[in-house]
């Protein structure tokens, strides 16, 4: 196990800052599905007290990430395929949704913006640049939600993205990533967005969502 460095944002507690370093290490899978992380271990690794690590092991365990047994520390859970699933069909709703309010609220610039964002995307696919095509199509996403400007939606379609990465990144790390086909469905997407045909855009979102995530599904060994 690989524990990442400690987050030095000093507006944060202590507490929170362990939280969000132990979580990064989760999802960039320095910290291991099913490994054990002991509370005194990464209390001596950070060279600080118990207190703070036992705190963050507990927002872990409350938001899913960990599965703690009271005394030494916690174990990194692997989300069974019933929650992958359920997690999906969650944020394909979500998403789909987004997209329906986009195809009204979106500017020309604003379109303009995510086109460039696809365009820089195909071209690092073409150089075979995969991670930074992955990049910028989540990105794309980001983008997208921003612009429709609900704090609430977006927020929560992150937290979503985050479950869901956890599997997309095993894959990715194995160039399992259909990304051609993931790049092409954005842009029909973007076609719908820039017609203004909601049903359309969130047709082709919900298509888009459940495709990609089923592939991973497909792909996943869970256990």
């Amino acid at each position: 196990m690989i524990l990442p460095d400690l987050l030095e944002d000093k507006s944060l507690t202590l507490a929170e800052r362990v939280f969000l370093t132990l979580k990064s290490g989760i999802l960039s899978h320095d910290i291991k599905p099913r490994e054990y992380l002991v509370i005194g271990d990464v209390a001596n690794y950070y060279g600080i007290s118990r207190t703070p690590v036992r705190e963050a092991l507990i927002k872990l365990e409350r938001e899913g990430w960990v599965e703690g047994d009271g005394r030494r520390g916690a174990k990194v859970t692997v989300p069974s395929a019933k929650t992958f699933l359920e997690i999906v069909e969650t944020q394909a709703a979500l998403e789909s949704y987004m997209a329906r309010q986009a195809a009204s609220k979106l500017t020309d610039e604003q379109i303009v913006e995510l086109e460039t964002i696809l365009d820089r995307a195909q071209e690092f696919l073409q150089k075979n640049d995969i991670a930074s095509c992955r990049h910028l199509a989540g990105e794309f996403h980001t983008r997208l939600y921003k612009f429709i400007d609900n704090q609430y939606m977006l927020n929560t379609v992150k937290e979503l993205e985050e479950q869901v990465n956890r599997v997309r990144i095993i894959l990715w790390n194995r160039g399992e990533a259909p990304m051609e086909k993931s790049i092409h469905q954005h842009r029909e997407i973007l076609n719908a967005i820039r017609e203004h045909d909601a049903d359309k855009a969130h047709q082709l979102m919900l298509y888009h969502t459940m495709w990609f995530e089923e592939e991973l599904a497909d792909r996943y060994k869970f256990i």
